[in-house]
């Protein structure tokens, strides 16, 4: 089966940790762990991938192995440590008990090397908080499959690295909010790095799903950790451009279209945060950039695709030609004009300025429409800061500018507006966030920044994503450095 992988791009799945770098400042340092007789060393590799696990330890706890043992018993004490975890009572789980009806599946299946039950208090606990909690961030615009919250845990069972990836995230979310040992997730994520950096010489590995499935996973752990103001070394995105960017005489499977989609949000978050153009290749079969009646996942996905040309365009000056924009421009406005009424708000309520509102209250239906919404409204605001048709001299360049300030105000007022009136729409709160961190600095009302810093604020405790610096860098733009 032919295959060809963009010559520009490396499979490096890396974790640049700077906590864990500094955690383990020698190679065969005992592990700083309450766990007796627990003392590890890193391996190397002479391959691609051998900076994916120089200066971190190979192994720090048994973890999913191929026989898919997870942790041992001896070390369940040391992963549940908030105050609030201290009073929670170890579960005893075991082996489904011999002659249950429970135990009976496929004889194929049962013949495999499975993880199902859980044995562990603690991998219970992070199962069912990906299952309860974190699937939601990923099938967004998946309303038919669910694949994240159903397919992806389903083939946990049988493959170890998928299996790790989601507790590594779980663990990482859960440690973030305070209620996890803030090491387990670096175990959980150095097993699945032993295995990805196996996979070089591997061709096939790059139409696996489920290694695609779980470097999705990575990725978004990842994201966790990086500034939304900064610089990220996408280690995983690379592996996640690699798996899409590679070209198959198959038809791709529903998991992998689903990856894809969930991937391509990533890669426009991250070519945000790092002012760089999307790199993931938009030409692929099932990508639909029409305007005829399809689903709202669909409707979705091609403002979505919308959404990764202009970032594209924006950091790139080689595409930043006045026909470029005037597409771009008017593809949005027709995906405006041609979208189903489901588009159309559930309700709308102006912001009431006598008990300090800022934001319109904006409720849609699905969270499909959600997530088309707030990436068009990002979209929109990001080209206008990239127009190429202002006046730049004249009478007329201070009028156009003055223009264009109150309407990319508007937008982000309705950005963050749609994002707060449907919370349960997590990653909506995280596209507002881009929005405030790249046009906040130009809100000079005191009201409207305050509200602006709690879009920030909110969305880091609520949902543990980093927002601190955006935070930092918008009261220095606004002259609150001096303040308490």
């Amino acid at each position: 089966m032919p295959r060809s992988v963009d010559n520009d791009l490396l499979v490096r799945f890396v974790d640049e940790t700077q906590d864990l770098r500094a955690f383990y400042s020698t190679e065969d340092e005992s592990c700083n762990l309450e766990s007796p007789g627990q003392t590890f060393s890193a391996s190397h590799h002479d391959d691609l991938f051998s900076s994916a696990l120089e200066s971190s330890p190979a192994t720090l706890l048994p973890i999913a192995t191929p026989g898919l043992e997870i942790l041992s018993t001896d070390d369940a004490h040391n992963l549940e440590t908030s105050p609030a975890e201290a009073s929670h009572r170890t579960k005893l789980f075991s082996d489904i008990p011999a002659g249950s009806l429970l135990g009976r599946a496929g004889p194929n299946l049962t013949q495999k090397c499975t993880a199902f039950p859980l044995k562990q208090d603690y991998e219970v606990r992070l199962m069912k908080h990906y299952i309860d909690h974190m699937c939601h961030w990923f099938d967004l615009c998946d309303t038919k499959g669910h694949h994240f919250a159903y397919e992806v845990p389903k083939r946990a069972i049988t493959c170890p690295t998928l299996l790790n990836a989601i507790f590594a995230l779980s663990s990482r979310h859960l440690s973030i909010t305070g209620h996890f040992d803030e090491y387990a997730s670096d175990r959980y994520h150095q097993e699945c790095l032993k295995h990805l950096t196996t996979i070089s010489d591997d061709a096939s590995a790059l139409t696996n799903d489920d290694l695609l499935a779980a470097t999705i996973l990575l990725r978004t752990l990842e994201e966790l950790e990086v500034p939304l103001v900064g610089t990220d070394y996408q280690g995983h995105l690379l592996g996640i451009q690699v798996f899409m960017n590679t070209q198959s005489t198959s038809v791709a499977s529903s998991l992998r279209q689903a990856s894809f989609w969930i991937g391509l949000r990533q890669e426009i978050y991250m070519a945000f945060v790092n002012q760089r153009p999307v790199k993931t290749k938009l030409d692929h079969s099932f990508i639909d950039r029409s305007f005829s009646p399809a689903d709202d996942d669909t409707w979705a996905n091609r403002i979505i695709v919308n959404c990764a040309e202009i970032t594209k365009f924006c950091f790139n000056q080689d595409e930043q030609t006045i026909s470029n924009y005037n597409k771009l421009k008017d593809y949005d406005a027709q995906w405006l004009d041609s979208r189903p009424l489901s588009f159309l708000p559930l309700s709308y309520r102006e912001p009431d300025q006598s008990v300090g509102e800022v934001f319109p209250e904006i409720c849609y239906l699905s969270h499909a429409i959600v997530i088309g919404v707030v990436h068009s409204i990002f979209a929109r605001v990001l080209l206008m800061c990239y127009n190429p048709t202002l006046p730049r001299i004249g009478p007329s360049q201070k009028q156009a500018q003055q223009q264009m300030e109150d309407e990319i105000k508007s937008q982000i007022k309705e950005l963050c507006g749609t994002a707060l009136s449907n919370q349960l729409t997590m990653p909506g709160m995280f596209t507002a966030c881009m929005g405030v961190a790249m046009c906040g600095d130009r809100f000079t009302d005191r009201d409207e920044q305050v509200a602006l810093l709690n879009v920030l604020t909110t969305t880091e405790q609520a949902h543990a994503w980093p927002t601190a610096t955006a935070q930092t860098h918008l009261k220095k733009a606004w002259g609150w450095v001096d303040e308490t």
